[in-house]
């Protein structure tokens, strides 16, 4: 190993050191073809780092002719059976999706529905799913890898459960196999060992470049990571590969992190400091590949939990029944826009009969006026019903959705502003100023305060409908739930909203805003926090709040 490497390793070593989780972990260096690691053959839970492996393994059957990327595949209800990752699972059967767009689900928010899409074509063709794809991982030296399902069955797994019966892998093969496609997007050579062209290899990459909760990657300031995450009841997972300003791949990474504490004994919760772990290895990961001046991530802002004794730092909120700080103070929606258009839409629903049954198609115009979503990668246009669109805008901000929705109205001659004004009419500091004209999945913009936003709620809990149903099906939680215990299934029930915290360069002055509700043993309860421009470690104290919230009476 050159010193230079062994300076990288040495650094790694000092973050993970810092967290008391096991965590496995290999970096292979495509110039030299060196690596370095920790525990990188520890046979592991492969969550949803495994379809890596699934999306090339099926791309080698669109090299033989026998999968094309444009041949289309219904979702029905059979698919949704068990599933707890992705958006497709909250939205109506029947939706037409080419191959090429269910592996952009695939790998984009880890679509179970999707996956299964994947499976199925490729079993069409080959009679076997598993088998071809436990094939092509032991072809190309993924010798720690076993494909035992179509998709793990969250549900039915305990916080103890045994990875026996899984898909499993280490952190050696998935670093190789993202060094063997980097070299694949170079050289034909390489890309014929993993039975691709170039041109696939390059597809794969791209469809890696999308992922909608990126962690290696999420503070980068020259180069970026194309990953893929995997995230069970008790660990977390990012693989992927360091792409340089000029989108050369320099290094391969993969990283999983296990057994994570639910809660630090400081109060801070765990999956927040396994994820700031993460973004501090990709850091000094580009750091080192990339000649940058490193600038240490974020480093953690102890915060206790007991919220009716702190301030939870630069944070505006309010808790229903409880501590409020500022909560007459005005802010810009910045998150919490789309709460204000959902429940404008459900009062609708009396005077206007089936609105929600309405069909619109989500085209490439909307997705060109969209920050936000999964949808703005997808090709061709997609059919869905205004309750799907709301599904997609509350569940993962999706601004695709959103400005379909505006069209909408706009082509029924809805005035949707007016609409909200009046709703809005009876809260005393909240203005709804117009609607976006390129979307961040929040459909109005204004202002509002932490005490109106509590009022909302609690309109919501006595409605108990529409609304509700959709703040349920939001896509890893962000804002005040992204901390409350477990995972999926195993989550403690609760509704949410709020801003997109992972998007960087779209509306950072206005801050971040985010809702919950939390069962209590009295019944619901709402919460309300905003983050003004400047706020540090913001998912940290909103987490912290939120668990404090529900750690109180639970």
């Amino acid at each position: 190993m050159s010193d230079k490497l062994h300076t990288l390793e040495n650094s790694l070593h000092e973050i993970v050191r810092g967290y008391p989780f096991p965590v496995h972990w290999q970096v292979r260096d495509l110039a030299t073809r060196q690596t370095v690691g920790e525990g990188e053959h520890e046979v592991l839970g492969a969550f949803s780092t495994r379809k890596v492996s699934v999306l090339l393994a099926c791309l080698t059957l669109v090299k033989s002719g026998k999968l094309s990327l444009d041949d289309t595949y219904i979702i029905d209800d059979e698919l949704k059976d068990g599933v707890q990752a992705g958006i497709m699972r909250h939205l109506s059967s029947g939706i037409e999706l080419s191959l090429r767009d269910h592996l952009a689900q695939m790998m984009i928010t880890s679509d179970n529905i999707c996956t299964q899409v994947v499976f199925r074509a490729i079993g069409e063709v080959t009679g076997d799913a598993l088998r071809w794809v436990n094939d092509y991982c032991v072809q190309v030296g993924m010798r720690d890898s076993l494909h035992r399902e179509i998709f793990p069955r969250s549900a039915e797994l305990e916080w103890s459960h045994s990875i026996e019966s899984m898909t499993v892998t280490s952190a050696h093969d998935q670093a190789l196999i993202l060094e063997r496609l980097a070299r694949g997007s170079r050289h034909q050579e390489d890309a014929a060992f993993l039975g691709l062209t170039t041109q696939l290899c390059d597809t794969a990459i791209k469809l890696l470049s999308n992922l909608l909760t990126p962690m290696l990657g999420a503070s980068l300031d020259w180069g970026r990571f194309a990953e893929k995450n995997g995230r069970g009841i008790r660990g977390l997972s990012q693989v992927g590969l360091l792409l340089d300003a000029t989108d050369q791949p320099v290094a391969s990474v993969a990283v999983f992190a296990e057994s994570i504490p639910v809660e630090y004994r400081d109060g801070t919760p765990g999956r927040m400091r396994a994820q700031e772990m993460f973004v501090e290895l990709g850091k000094a990961i580009e750091s080192f590949y990339l000649d940058t001046n490193h600038v240490d991530a974020m480093k953690r802002q102890v915060v206790e939990p007991d919220y009716w004794g702190q301030e939870f730092g630069d944070l505006l909120y309010a808790v229903e029944g409880g501590r409020a700080v500022h909560d007459d103070m005005v802010f810009t929606f910045s998150g919490v826009g789309k709460l204000f258009f959902a429940c404008t839409l459900a009062e609708l629903e009396s005077t206007t009969p089936g609105l929600f049954d309405d069909r619109i198609d989500i085209r490439e115009h909307h997705r060109l006026n969209a920050y936000t979503g999964s949808l703005l990668h997808l090709n061709g246009s997609m059919c869905v019903t205004v309750d799907d669109a709301m599904h997609l805008m509350i569940g993962s901000g999706d601004g695709a959705a959103t400005m379909a929705l505006l069209e909408y109205f706009t082509a029924r001659g809805i005035d949707i502003v007016e609409h909200g004004r009046r709703y809005v009419a009876s809260l005393n500091s909240t203005t709804i100023t117009g609607v976006e004209e390129r979307s961040s999945g929040e459909g109005f913009t204004g202002t509002t305060t932490a005490a109106d936003l509590l009022t909302l709620l609690r309109r919501v809990i006595e409605d108990d409908g529409r609304v509700k149903q959709w703040m349920s099906s939001v896509f890893e939680p962000d804002g005040l739930a992204n901390a409350l215990p477990g995972y999926g299934p195993h989550t403690v029930e609760h509704w949410t909203v709020s801003g997109w915290g992972r998007v960087k360069d779209h509306h950072k002055y206005q801050g971040r805003t985010s809702v919950l509700i939390i069962d209590r043993p009295r019944g619901p309860v709402g919460l309300a926090a905003h983050a003004p421009i400047g706020t540090q470690d913001v998912s940290v104290k909103f987490g912290s709040l939120g668990l404090a919230a529900y750690l109180r009476d639970s």
